[in-house]
């Protein structure tokens, strides 16, 4: 509600002059408060005219009165009084003035303060800055030792203190010869009173001249440690032979050496010289132990080292050391870094999450099926066992391992990894970096189909957006690893559009630390093979001249003739021609396109002259000198030209392609140039045979030189190539001739050897509470497939020979040998199943893990 002043000022300036008012139009109006506080403030005001003042009237004359006279002649005199109305409305105005100054100072309290335009921006950049781009604050310390300052100096520092070492410890030696050496036991009793028992150094097999100072410093310590081992001295206090800087100068020297024997040497005598031997000192040996994959020595040195349990970072170590003595190339599953981990669980100790994050990646980077399905379950395992919340480097692996499942039906797990991926940025509120962006990205990109694909696109553009800085920096900028996993799904659904795309991004230099290397053009090869050109010129007519009527029209459809005549016009592709934006039209332009990238990798890479009309092409800014041409790349190359190209084209550039990039053709590169015989049309299947025979010969040198390591699945897929080839050529004596060649090689009876398949105890699928083993699982036997089996056929591989050996007729024969191979094979598969669904772990696995848990519950028990 407004103040009743405020009213009261306003209607008085809205009322009319004076002589305008009429009382009862102000009454009418709703004016008669205004003219009763007009009447109520009413009073006669007292003269304050000058003594003298002029009167109106015309002319030069004026009528003076003095105040003496205006007093006494006042009443007869017509004076007009003043306007009430004016001395309320002032009255008001100034009690409006009054409040309107009372309303400001009130405002000005509760006034924030103003920013200017440089405030503001400098607080949205500390608002919206990135936090990777943020700076550690950086402590100063003041270095106590010069290890702190330069690591070379203090080596240097550590050698000049071992010779210095060294040379005194020779002429106490000189000494001890001259003196005796119950002399200097005595001597050395009577000052310390130390009883030693020192450990045998293995130094001796080594000459003096190639032993190291450092080694023979320890070998001279413990010769007097040894001479002081038959005192039986009862006091036991330190002999102070060694300074902690001389003892600190040889420790640091070992572990530079790598010398652990020597490292673990060194800390014993300083245990018996009462020299503190700290978690650092260990520690150190461990990571030594740890990169060279000594298992046993770090089994060693913590029994030696460590009492009561290990800390979390020697936990660590201990495992790692375990990891590392199985490297993935082995193909197996590290089961002792399994049972040691499991171990320090079952010892209510479990290790660190990151020690959990090690285990699973190297399970991962492991070649089998087995082994990542093991990750799976030590993933779930952990989160109920250990930690229930995984970090962001544990979460970005998980999700990185949905782009590479263990399925043999699936090429990626899209739905997994979003699972993941909304856990982790959702409900756990854990903000994502590039490398959790590049994982979600790869595992939808890598599934082929459209909607994941797309969604692949969506997360990186979120990833371009979403994060920006005041000055619309992105957080996360794209990286190689982003453009590998968008040219992935591009490729998978033939999007050549965006591959040519972000290849320009790559190449010219838009993305920072981007290069364009060999990864990123085998999938730029695949995207131009899987890419189906819109014009196939064997779905268009040529009009002859004979169809045209005398109107000049054709006699089929005009708009027809002009798009077959445009058509027929692209088919001849100038040699020196641009990258337009628009992708190929037709077949001779993808393969024209994939030439002039590959020349020019050639080209770029020194494996050819640079030509003339390269220029021409591809600006000279722009270069592809760390593409390095290597056998896959070519097999990208060779894979364009088998879909889009004719088979005597792709015939030639076989045997030239390899020899101008300086590689050689591995199993894939036979096994797809036998797939594209086997594929071959019905009038180039001539040729196609002579050069399968030529692909066979090239095989078995392959397969020779191999033995034993190829893929068991490409071994019979080529076999099953060149065999349609065969059949299809109708030389079926050759084709089951090869057939027996291939049973008797790879016969079915070899897929039901027992000893293929052992089980592990670690993949026991027994509900136990408590166990070395996952408790919890994500995948169960049937979901993983067996990796080990060896070549075998099926009738769908056969069913060509089958048919032309029907067709032929009087090939009864051939036919039950066909039905044999097949239900043999089958046969085998089922027993294998069998054999492998009721494997057990073996006896000495099933000893190991039960004196596991018998120690554990001595160790309860006490």
């Amino acid at each position: 509600m407004l103040p009743p002043s405020l009213i009261d000022l306003t209607l008085a300036r809205l009322s009319p002059p004076r002589h305008l008012v009429n009382p009862q139009l102000c009454l009418r109006f709703g004016n008669a408060r205004y003219l009763q506080q007009a009447a109520l403030a009413f009073k006669e005001p007292a003269s304050d005219l000058p003594a003298t003042y002029p009167l109106s009237g015309s002319g030069s004359s004026k009528y003076q009165i003095t105040s003496k006279q205006s007093e006494t002649s006042g009443r007869n005199l017509s004076v007009r009084p003043r306007n009430p109305s004016r001395e309320v409305t002032s009255k008001l105005a100034q009690r409006v003035q009054a409040l309107e100054k009372a309303a400001g100072i009130e405002e000005s309290a509760f006034e924030g303060p103003t920013f200017s335009e440089e405030d503001l921006s400098m607080f949205y950049e500390e608002v919206l800055e990135h936090r990777s781009m943020m700076e550690d604050p950086v402590e100063i310390h003041q270095p106590e030792t010069m290890a702190l300052q330069d690591p070379e100096a203090q080596l240097r520092e550590d050698f000049s203190i071992i010779d210095a070492l060294h040379h005194r410890l020779e002429i106490g030696h000189a000494t001890r010869n001259d003196i005796g050496s119950t002399t200097l036991a005595e001597s050395l009793r009577q000052h310390t009173g130390t009883t030693v028992l020192a450990e045998s150094f293995q130094a001796e097999s080594i000459p003096d001249g190639l032993t190291p100072t450092y080694r023979r410093v320890l070998k001279e310590i413990q010769a007097i440690f040894g001479q002081l081992e038959s005192l039986q001295a009862p006091i036991d206090v330190p002999t102070g032979l060694l300074s902690y800087r001389e003892w600190e100068a040889i420790y640091r020297t070992c572990i530079y050496a790598g010398d652990g024997e020597a490292a673990e040497t060194t800390l014993h005598l300083m245990k018996l010289n009462k020299v503190e031997v700290t978690e650092d000192h260990v520690n150190d040996v461990l990571a030594m132990y740890a990169e060279s994959g000594n298992a046993l020595a770090a089994d060693r040195c913590l029994s030696r080292f460590v009492e009561g349990s290990p800390n979390e970072t020697q936990r660590h170590l201990h495992i790692k050391a375990h990891l590392n003595a199985c490297p993935p190339s082995s193909g197996t599953i590290p089961e002792s870094a399994l049972s040691t981990l499991h171990l320090y669980e079952q010892r209510s100790i479990p290790p660190a999450q990151k020690t959990y994050s090690k285990v699973i990646s190297h399970l991962f980077s492991v070649p089998s099926s087995t082994s990542q399905a093991q990750a799976w379950d030590l993933f779930s395992h952990m989160r109920y066992v250990a930690h229930p919340n995984p970090d962001p480097i544990l979460y970005t692996s998980m999700i990185r391992a949905c782009a590479s499942p263990y399925h043999i039906t699936r090429t990626s797990e899209p739905e997994r990894a979003l699972d993941l991926w909304y856990e982790m940025t959702v409900e756990k509120n854990i903000p994502p970096n590039t490398g959790s962006y590049n994982a979600i990205i790869l595992a939808c990109a890598r599934s082929g189909r459209k909607q994941y694909v797309s969604e692949a696109f969506r997360l990186a553009k979120e990833m371009l957006d979403s994060h920006r800085d005041a000055y619309g920096r992105p957080a996360f900028a794209p990286d190689r690893k982003t453009f590998i996993a968008l040219l992935e799904g591009a490729k998978r659904i033939g999007d050549l559009a965006r591959v040519r795309w972000m290849l320009v991004e790559m190449v010219s230099g838009k993305s920072r630390d981007v290069d364009v290397d060999e990864e990123a053009m085998l999938n730029v090869f695949h995207a131009y093979a899987t890419y189906k050109p819109p014009f196939k010129r064997g779905l268009t007519r040529v009009v002859q001249e004979e169809e045209v009527n005398i109107s000049g029209a054709s006699e089929t459809d005009p708009a027809i003739d002009m798009e077959q005549s445009s058509s027929e016009k692209d088919l001849t592709v100038p040699t020196n021609r641009t990258f337009s934006h628009i992708p190929p039209q037709s077949s001779t332009e993808v393969l024209h396109e994939v030439d002039t990238l590959f020349y020019r990798i050639l080209e770029d890479t020194g494996k050819l002259p640079p030509s003339p009309d390269s220029d021409a092409v591809f600006p000279s800014e722009i270069s592809f000198e760390n593409v390095q041409p290597t056998t896959r790349l070519v097999n990208s190359y060779m894979s364009v030209h088998y879909k889009h190209g004719s088979f005597e084209s792709s015939k030639n550039l076989f045997f030239k392609a390899f020899e101008e990039a300086g590689v050689e053709r591995d199993a894939r590169t036979y096994l797809e140039g036998m797939q594209n015989c086997a594929m071959s049309k019905k009038n180039e299947r001539e040729v196609a045979l002579k050069f399968a025979d030529e692909l066979y010969a090239g095989w078995t040198k392959i397969e020779e030189k191999n033995k034993g390591k190829l893929s068991a699945r490409t071994v019979e897929r080529l076999h099953v190539a060149y065999i349609k080839t065969l059949a299809l050529t109708d030389n079926l004596d050759r084709a089951m001739s090869h057939l027996r060649h291939f049973v008797s090689a790879y016969p079915p009876s070899s897929i039901r050897d027992p000893a293929a398949y052992t089980k592990s105890p670690l993949r026991a699928t027994q509900t136990r509470l408590v166990g070395a083993r996952p408790l919890v699982r994500l995948s169960t036997p049937i979901d993983v497939p067996d990796d080990l089996i060896p070549p075998l056929l099926t009738f769908a591989d056969l069913r060509a020979v089958h048919q032309r050996l029907v067709i032929a007729g009087n090939r009864a024969k051939d036919i039950a040998y066909i039905t044999y191979v097949c239900k043999a094979y089958e046969w085998a598969l089922r027993v294998r199943r069998d054999e492998r669904m009721k494997a057990k772990p073996p006896k000495e696995s099933v000893g190991i893990v039960a004196a596991d848990e018998q120690n554990l519950a001595e160790e309860d028990e006490e």
